[in-house]
Protein backbone atom coordinates (compact mmCIF):
# COMPACT_ATOMS: atom_id res chain seq x y z
CA UNK A 1 0.00 0.00 0.00
CA UNK A 2 1.30 3.47 -0.91
CA UNK A 3 0.95 5.19 2.46
CA UNK A 4 2.31 2.41 4.61
CA UNK A 5 2.94 3.43 8.21
CA UNK A 6 6.65 3.25 9.05
CA UNK A 7 6.34 3.14 12.83
CA UNK A 8 6.04 5.43 15.85
CA UNK A 9 8.82 8.01 16.24
CA UNK A 10 8.33 9.31 19.79
CA UNK A 11 6.60 6.91 22.21
CA UNK A 12 4.02 4.13 22.20
CA UNK A 13 0.52 4.53 23.64
CA UNK A 14 -0.24 1.46 25.76
CA UNK A 15 -3.08 1.55 28.34
CA UNK A 16 -2.00 -0.09 31.64
CA UNK A 17 -4.91 -2.53 31.49
CA UNK A 18 -3.47 -3.87 28.21
CA UNK A 19 0.17 -3.89 29.35
CA UNK A 20 -0.86 -5.94 32.41
CA UNK A 21 -3.10 -8.40 30.59
CA UNK A 22 -2.10 -11.95 31.57
CA UNK A 23 -2.51 -13.43 28.08
CA UNK A 24 -0.57 -10.64 26.41
CA UNK A 25 2.22 -10.78 28.98
CA UNK A 26 2.92 -14.32 27.79
CA UNK A 27 3.66 -12.69 24.40
CA UNK A 28 5.26 -9.36 25.42
CA UNK A 29 5.86 -8.18 21.87
CA UNK A 30 2.13 -8.37 21.20
CA UNK A 31 1.85 -5.51 23.73
CA UNK A 32 4.46 -3.50 21.83
CA UNK A 33 2.55 -4.16 18.62
CA UNK A 34 -0.65 -2.96 20.31
CA UNK A 35 1.19 0.23 21.25
CA UNK A 36 2.16 0.80 17.60
CA UNK A 37 -1.43 0.20 16.52
CA UNK A 38 -3.02 2.49 19.13
CA UNK A 39 -0.54 5.28 18.42
CA UNK A 40 -1.54 5.33 14.76
CA UNK A 41 -5.26 4.78 15.37
CA UNK A 42 -5.26 7.85 17.60
CA UNK A 43 -4.15 9.95 14.63
CA UNK A 44 -5.74 8.38 11.55
CA UNK A 45 -8.35 5.91 12.80
CA UNK A 46 -6.65 3.14 10.78
CA UNK A 47 -3.41 1.15 10.99
CA UNK A 48 -1.81 -0.08 7.80
CA UNK A 49 1.77 -1.16 8.52
CA UNK A 50 2.53 -4.39 6.65
CA UNK A 51 3.26 -7.61 8.54
CA UNK A 52 6.74 -7.61 7.02
CA UNK A 53 7.47 -4.13 8.39
CA UNK A 54 6.05 -5.10 11.80
CA UNK A 55 8.28 -8.17 11.84
CA UNK A 56 11.32 -5.96 11.16
CA UNK A 57 10.39 -3.59 14.00
CA UNK A 58 9.76 -6.35 16.53
CA UNK A 59 12.57 -8.60 15.22
CA UNK A 60 10.32 -11.61 14.87
CA UNK A 61 9.06 -13.72 11.96
CA UNK A 62 6.06 -12.74 9.84
CA UNK A 63 4.35 -15.90 11.10
CA UNK A 64 4.82 -14.69 14.68
CA UNK A 65 3.31 -11.31 13.75
CA UNK A 66 0.24 -13.14 12.46
CA UNK A 67 -0.02 -14.97 15.79
CA UNK A 68 0.13 -11.65 17.66
CA UNK A 69 -2.59 -10.19 15.43
CA UNK A 70 -4.75 -13.30 15.90
CA UNK A 71 -4.38 -12.92 19.68
CA UNK A 72 -5.23 -9.20 19.64
CA UNK A 73 -8.24 -9.83 17.41
CA UNK A 74 -9.40 -12.72 19.60
CA UNK A 75 -9.36 -10.34 22.58
CA UNK A 76 -11.39 -7.84 20.48
CA UNK A 77 -8.67 -5.21 20.74
CA UNK A 78 -8.48 -4.92 16.94
CA UNK A 79 -10.51 -5.67 13.81
CA UNK A 80 -8.76 -6.54 10.54
CA UNK A 81 -10.10 -5.57 7.13
CA UNK A 82 -8.72 -6.76 3.79
CA UNK A 83 -8.05 -4.11 1.14
CA UNK A 84 -9.14 -5.53 -2.22
CA UNK A 85 -8.59 -4.16 -5.73
CA UNK A 86 -11.77 -2.92 -7.43
CA UNK A 87 -10.36 -4.01 -10.78
CA UNK A 88 -9.49 -7.68 -10.25
CA UNK A 89 -10.35 -8.51 -6.65
CA UNK A 90 -6.71 -9.04 -5.72
CA UNK A 91 -5.79 -8.48 -2.06
CA UNK A 92 -3.67 -5.31 -1.88
CA UNK A 93 -3.13 -5.33 1.88
CA UNK A 94 -5.11 -4.96 5.08
CA UNK A 95 -6.16 -2.26 7.49
CA UNK A 96 -6.59 -2.56 11.23
CA UNK A 97 -9.35 -0.75 13.14
CA UNK A 98 -10.07 -0.43 16.85
CA UNK A 99 -11.96 -3.39 18.30
CA UNK A 100 -14.80 -3.06 20.77
CA UNK A 101 -12.62 -4.02 23.75
CA UNK A 102 -10.00 -1.40 22.85
CA UNK A 103 -12.65 1.29 22.94
CA UNK A 104 -13.49 0.20 26.48
CA UNK A 105 -9.84 0.14 27.58
CA UNK A 106 -9.19 3.62 26.17
CA UNK A 107 -12.37 5.22 27.48
CA UNK A 108 -11.76 3.82 30.96
CA UNK A 109 -8.30 5.29 30.95
CA UNK A 110 -9.50 8.86 31.43
CA UNK A 111 -10.02 9.23 35.17
CA UNK A 112 -11.91 5.99 35.86
CA UNK A 113 -10.92 2.51 36.93
CA UNK A 114 -10.93 -0.38 34.48
CA UNK A 115 -12.97 -3.51 35.18
CA UNK A 116 -9.93 -5.66 35.90
CA UNK A 117 -9.13 -3.41 38.86
CA UNK A 118 -6.08 -1.75 37.33
CA UNK A 119 -5.82 1.84 38.57
CA UNK A 120 -5.35 4.30 35.73
CA UNK A 121 -5.19 7.38 37.95
CA UNK A 122 -1.40 7.22 38.21
CA UNK A 123 -1.01 7.95 34.50
CA UNK A 124 -1.33 11.77 34.20
CA UNK A 125 -0.68 13.26 30.77
CA UNK A 126 2.35 15.55 31.05
CA UNK A 127 3.75 17.78 28.31
CA UNK A 128 7.38 19.01 28.32
CA UNK A 129 6.23 22.57 28.98
CA UNK A 130 4.41 21.52 32.13
CA UNK A 131 7.17 19.31 33.54
CA UNK A 132 8.07 21.60 36.45
CA UNK A 133 4.46 21.58 37.61
CA UNK A 134 4.04 17.82 37.27
CA UNK A 135 4.36 16.90 40.96
CA UNK A 136 1.67 19.42 41.92
CA UNK A 137 -0.59 18.35 39.07
CA UNK A 138 -0.21 14.65 39.89
CA UNK A 139 -1.36 15.22 43.45
CA UNK A 140 -4.26 17.39 42.32
CA UNK A 141 -5.26 15.07 39.47
CA UNK A 142 -5.31 11.99 41.69
CA UNK A 143 -7.66 13.73 44.13
CA UNK A 144 -10.00 14.92 41.37
CA UNK A 145 -9.89 11.66 39.42
CA UNK A 146 -10.57 9.46 42.42
CA UNK A 147 -13.57 11.64 43.24
CA UNK A 148 -14.71 11.31 39.62
CA UNK A 149 -14.28 7.54 39.68
CA UNK A 150 -16.53 7.20 42.69
CA UNK A 151 -19.24 9.22 40.98
CA UNK A 152 -18.91 7.46 37.64
CA UNK A 153 -19.70 3.89 38.51
CA UNK A 154 -21.37 2.41 35.47
CA UNK A 155 -25.04 3.31 35.21
CA UNK A 156 -26.91 0.59 33.23
CA UNK A 157 -29.37 3.13 31.81
CA UNK A 158 -26.58 5.39 30.52
CA UNK A 159 -24.60 2.42 29.18
CA UNK A 160 -27.63 1.21 27.23
CA UNK A 161 -28.03 4.65 25.66
CA UNK A 162 -24.31 4.60 24.82
CA UNK A 163 -24.75 1.30 22.95
CA UNK A 164 -27.83 2.70 21.21
CA UNK A 165 -25.73 5.62 19.96
CA UNK A 166 -23.45 3.18 18.12
CA UNK A 167 -26.40 1.27 16.65
CA UNK A 168 -27.97 4.49 15.39
CA UNK A 169 -24.69 5.84 13.98
CA UNK A 170 -24.31 2.66 11.91
CA UNK A 171 -27.93 2.26 10.78
CA UNK A 172 -27.09 3.23 7.17
CA UNK A 173 -23.80 1.32 6.92
CA UNK A 174 -25.17 -1.71 5.04
CA UNK A 175 -26.64 0.44 2.31
CA UNK A 176 -23.43 2.45 2.01
CA UNK A 177 -21.22 -0.64 2.27
CA UNK A 178 -19.08 0.88 5.03
CA UNK A 179 -18.53 0.70 8.78
CA UNK A 180 -18.91 3.92 10.75
CA UNK A 181 -16.30 4.09 13.52
CA UNK A 182 -15.57 6.88 16.01
CA UNK A 183 -12.01 8.04 16.59
CA UNK A 184 -10.48 7.34 19.99
CA UNK A 185 -10.79 11.04 20.82
CA UNK A 186 -14.50 10.96 19.96
CA UNK A 187 -14.95 7.93 22.22
CA UNK A 188 -13.21 9.74 25.06
CA UNK A 189 -15.50 12.75 24.63
CA UNK A 190 -18.63 10.60 24.38
CA UNK A 191 -17.79 8.71 27.57
CA UNK A 192 -17.21 11.98 29.40
CA UNK A 193 -20.45 13.57 28.20
CA UNK A 194 -22.39 10.36 28.86
CA UNK A 195 -21.97 10.92 32.59
CA UNK A 196 -22.15 14.72 32.57
CA UNK A 197 -25.54 15.01 30.86
CA UNK A 198 -28.83 14.23 32.61
CA UNK A 199 -30.35 10.89 31.58
CA UNK A 200 -33.40 12.71 30.22
CA UNK A 201 -31.08 14.84 28.07
CA UNK A 202 -29.34 11.72 26.78
CA UNK A 203 -32.70 10.25 25.79
CA UNK A 204 -33.75 13.43 23.96
CA UNK A 205 -30.35 13.50 22.24
CA UNK A 206 -30.76 9.88 21.16
CA UNK A 207 -34.19 10.61 19.66
CA UNK A 208 -32.87 13.64 17.74
CA UNK A 209 -29.87 11.66 16.53
CA UNK A 210 -32.05 8.77 15.37
CA UNK A 211 -34.40 11.09 13.49
CA UNK A 212 -31.52 12.71 11.59
CA UNK A 213 -29.91 9.37 10.80
CA UNK A 214 -33.20 7.91 9.54
CA UNK A 215 -33.33 10.75 7.04
CA UNK A 216 -29.65 10.07 6.23
CA UNK A 217 -28.80 13.74 6.78
CA UNK A 218 -25.55 13.29 8.72
CA UNK A 219 -22.15 13.00 7.03
CA UNK A 220 -20.13 12.36 10.19
CA UNK A 221 -22.47 10.68 12.70
CA UNK A 222 -20.23 10.70 15.76
CA UNK A 223 -19.12 14.31 15.25
CA UNK A 224 -22.79 15.32 14.96
CA UNK A 225 -23.68 13.25 18.04
CA UNK A 226 -20.99 15.04 20.06
CA UNK A 227 -22.46 18.39 19.02
CA UNK A 228 -25.90 17.27 20.21
CA UNK A 229 -24.44 16.07 23.52
CA UNK A 230 -22.56 19.34 24.08
CA UNK A 231 -25.70 21.34 23.32
CA UNK A 232 -27.66 19.15 25.72
CA UNK A 233 -25.08 19.61 28.47
CA UNK A 234 -25.12 23.38 27.94
CA UNK A 235 -28.91 23.37 28.34
CA UNK A 236 -28.61 21.28 31.52
CA UNK A 237 -26.11 23.72 32.99
CA UNK A 238 -28.22 26.72 31.97
CA UNK A 239 -31.26 25.15 33.66
CA UNK A 240 -29.25 24.57 36.85
CA UNK A 241 -28.15 28.22 36.82
CA UNK A 242 -31.57 29.71 36.17
CA UNK A 243 -34.07 27.02 37.12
Amino acid sequence: MENEFKGVRAFLMIPPSISRDEDLLKNPKSILLMGEIISMLNVTGEFFMSNRKIAEHLRVSIRQVNRYLDLLEKKKLIEREKVVSDKNGAVLGRKIHAGSALMTHMSLGWGTECHEGNDIDDMPLVSPASHKYSSINRSSNRTVNKSSSAKKEEDPEREKIYKDFFFIARMNDNRKNQTTRPSLDEIKQMRKLLYECDVSTLQVTKDKFKERMEWDMVGKPFAYLLKLLRDGLANDQNYESWG
